[in-house]
């Protein structure tokens, strides 16, 4: 009897022992929330991914150093995250972690696809929200971009957003067998308002510091931070920079803005860049305050009715400062043309208004350009720097009818366009 009665209870503690070493599943927990989640956009499937001579000598290879290196002063509140599209049909668009000075990839696609299609941007920008929360976000477009200027007509109006405006994340589809495809601002503005609004967008590209991308932009971040004009190929000095980008003071982007200027006016001084005749100077910088560019586009459309000619008239622009030219000068200094065309008591009280929506501008006379039109009208721009505002608009003129990017048409797909009534001056 009393081996029945320890048999009995033997089992008993057998199986409760078992139940404890085989406890339900438990759900995954959430991840951390962070105090900033920055992610950084390399749309690299174009020449700044190529190699030169050497492998690992391409500006991407030299940026994602720099960013290991500058990963070493975050602490483990901070995520830097990666979305990397390079070049190689074995080298599938790809997200790493970075932090510590090392890259821990996290998750690759299976198959390639254009960095410039905005659905799949959204894509990784949801990809990071989800998988790395935080208070607050912050954005980096690594790429090639021109402002607001229409490129040609790239991928598919998956989302059924505005008129197709490409200027951003130029892919040239090499390991697609596609062709040279880029982003609609509009649409970029569009994925961009289905998430959290990010504290802030650097755009480390050429001429993306418009009036017109901004107020595209203008419901999508609290700032954007970046350069009207040209930008050299080796962009921001990350290493210095990423420091930057996770800073919580209240003007952080001056702390950005800062980084990026007094770093190129040293880089200029050193011998590889002697050709360029740029010693002393750097880029032209601005920023954004995006929940000001609705004030600052009415301001614009009251001073523009003090001196704006009916079409066909046309502002004289000559010897004004400009950030692009290809077939045509454009994208002009809007600070400059009003100071020049404005009477000065309206100019005044819009200048209160700019200055308000434009925290930030760094100004410099000369810059590196791929353009010998731009480098030999330096020398005309005025050259009190008080003058320019480092933002740029545009201005209708009659001859842009007649070149390839047809920008009196194209303009008209900007909200900005409609912000400031262009169409009542017959452009």
């Amino acid at each position: 009897m009393n081996r029945i009665i320890l048999f009995f209870i033997s089992l008993l503690l057998f199986s409760a022992c078992d139940k404890n070493e085989d406890p339900s599943p438990t759900p995954t927990p959430e991840p951390t929330q962070a105090e900033r989640t920055v992610l950084i956009y390399l749309s690299g499937e174009n020449n700044l991914t190529q190699d030169y001579e050497f492998p690992g000598e391409s500006y991407m290879d030299f940026d994602m150093e720099e960013i290991l290196e500058g990963s070493y002063k975050l602490n483990n509140n901070q995520h830097l995250i990666c979305f990397i599209d390079s070049v190689g049909k074995n080298n599938k668009p790809y997200f790493i972690e970075v932090a510590n000075g090392k890259a821990k990839e996290v998750y690759r696609y299976e198959s390639d696809f254009y960095a410039s299609d905005p659905a799949k941007f959204r894509e990784v920008l949801q990809y990071t929200i989800e998988n790395y929360p935080a208070k607050e976000y912050g954005l980096v477009l690594w790429g090639h971009a021109s402002g607001w200027i229409v490129h040609n007509d790239s991928v598919p109006n998956v989302l059924n957003a505005r008129e197709v405006t490409r200027g951003y994340g130029k892919d040239e589809g090499w390991d697609t067998n596609g062709s040279s495809k880029w982003m609609n601002i509009t649409q970029m503005a569009q994925a961009l308002e289905t998430i959290p609004k990010m504290k802030f967008i650097f755009a480390d590209c050429c001429n993306f510091m418009c009036a017109e991308v901004g107020y595209e932009l203008r419901n999508c971040a609290e700032y954007l931070i970046g350069s009207p004009a040209e930008i050299p190929g080796e962009g921001a000095p990350y290493h210095l920079i990423i420091e930057k980008l996770f800073s919580t003071s209240p003007t952080f982007y001056n702390d950005i803005c800062n980084c990026y200027y007094d770093y190129f006016i040293d880089a200029f001084t050193h011998p590889e860049y002697s050709d360029w005749n740029l010693a002393g100077y750097s880029v032209p910088l601005s920023t954004f305050r995006l929940d000001q560019m609705e004030n600052l586009a009415d301001a614009t459309k009251q001073l523009m009715k003090t001196f704006m000619p009916q079409y066909p008239e046309q502002l004289d622009l000559t010897n004004l400062p400009y950030y692009f030219f290809n077939d045509r000068r454009v994208l002009y200094d809007m600070k400059t043309v009003f100071k020049k065309y404005a009477p000065e008591s309206d100019y005044n009280k819009w200048l209160k208004v700019f200055n308000t929506a434009v925290p930030y501008q760094a100004y410099s006379l000369k810059w590196m350009s791929i353009f010998s039109t731009i480098r030999n009208d330096f020398d005309i721009f005025p050259q009190d720097t008080s003058l320019w505002g480092s933002v740029s608009m545009f201005f209708p003129q009659a001859y842009y009818s007649n070149c390839y990017f047809g920008y009196n048409e194209r303009i008209r797909k900007l909200q900005w366009y409609n912000a400031v009534d262009w169409a009542s001056y017959g452009w």
